[in-house]
């Protein structure tokens, strides 16, 4: 299983766009970024999406995010701790 390297997810967690991501990377952060920042979906990186992804692979990316977004306000929303061992596992 591929991932990110450490030094792409830590420019992530400070809110910037790494400058080294792959093509489906881009896309993917783009994507992901539109969707969470509350805004309408650019018809323009749906497009790209949907290149990259396909129309199914693009819908389920949406409601991948839609749904970590909806669990994080719910977890949130009462107050829910990490494990005692400060772990998300």
């Amino acid at each position: 299983m591929r991932g990110l390297s450490d030094a792409k997810i830590t420019t992530i967690i400070s809110g910037h766009r790494p400058s080294d991501l792959s093509d489906e990377e881009a896309i993917a952060y783009d994507l992901a970024s539109s969707l969470v920042t509350g805004s309408t979906l650019p018809a323009l990186t749906y497009k790209r999406a949907v290149g990259a992804f396909g129309e199914d692979g693009t819908a389920e990316f949406i409601y991948l995010i839609g749904l970590y977004c909806a669990v994080s306000v719910i977890l949130n929303g009462f107050d829910v701790p990490l494990p005692d061992d400060g772990t998300a596992e």
